[in-house]
């Protein structure tokens, strides 16, 4: 969430770094394979300041983006706060076409290094309670690569999302903690992420995903110490037509923790 969300900058804890990667249809060549760092920090006068860096590489293609995150928090309550984000920051991109084969005897123009850099801005909030939190974001403001000599992906359009879940305890244990996340992207359809955990002593989370676009995923979470969680999640997709191929996602998290926040340490969602 902190890589979409400005406002989750120092909402989780004092300090806190969150290492993941993502390598998705393993088993295909030259698969899309990404790797994301964010940092954020709570710091003093209600601010937080968070760092994001992420690295995509789809064949041909490669993408880097990096931004500075800043939040605003609010007090509703002793238990209750509002954050507001706000993200700055660019992405980079290349396309290596050099190496593909051509079928024409002439020199094909197509056929070259392009790269550009697209900076951005973006914005976010979060409601934050022991039970409940909803999250609302946007954080590509721009549309970009409309003047492009090459490729233009999604990634170049207005993202919006919203999230939204509880924490219920079913006793000292256990706890329930459903979630959804929606991403509405211009030109394309709707996507929505359905996630259920079960969380017993905070200590270990397992559950299920499922997203529209027709896939479903296992997602387990471990807290070892007080200030390391490791992740793992393993996805396929459902459609007919793809699942007889054999490709699955799989990823990998770890987060450190340095400094809890007692205000938040157990509600938010997971990243």
């Amino acid at each position: 969430m902190s890589l979409i969300n400005p406002a989750y900058a120092g909402s989780e804890a004092k300090n806190m770094i969150a290492l993941t990667s993502r390598n998705q249809w393993v088993s295909l060549e030259n698969s899309p394979k990404t790797q994301v760092m964010t940092f954020s920090s709570e710091r003093g006068k209600n601010v937080g300041l968070g760092l994001s860096f992420i690295a995509n590489n789809f064949f041909v293609e490669r993408n880097t983006a990096s931004y500075i995150d800043f939040s605003y928090k609010l007090n509703f309550t002793n238990e209750t706060a509002l954050y507001l984000g706000l993200k700055a920051g660019a992405t980079f991109y290349k396309e290596n076409l050099l190496g593909l084969t051509s079928s024409s005897l002439s020199i094909d123009p197509a056929q070259g290094l392009f790269s550009r850099v697209n900076p951005n801005l973006g914005i976010g909030m979060l409601i934050q309670s022991p039970v409940f939190w909803f999250s609302f974001s946007v954080p590509r403001l721009f549309n970009s690569g409309g003047n492009s000599e090459f490729s233009i992906t999604s990634t170049d359009r207005v993202h919006t999302y919203f999230g939204s879940g509880v924490n219920l305890k079913v006793n000292d244990s256990f706890f329930l903690k459903p979630s959804i996340l929606i991403r509405t992207v211009s030109d394309l359809s709707t996507t929505a992420d359905f996630l259920a955990l079960v969380s017993y002593k905070n200590t270990f989370d397992f559950g299920a995903s499922y997203r529209t676009n027709n896939s479903l995923g296992l997602i387990s979470y471990f807290s070892l110490k007080s200030f390391l969680d490791i992740g793992y999640a393993y996805e396929t997709p459902l459609e007919i037509g793809l699942s007889g191929l054999s490709i699955s996602t799989h990823e990998i998290s770890l987060r450190f923790k340095f400094g809890s926040n007692p205000n938040t340490e157990e509600t938010t969602p997971e990243d």
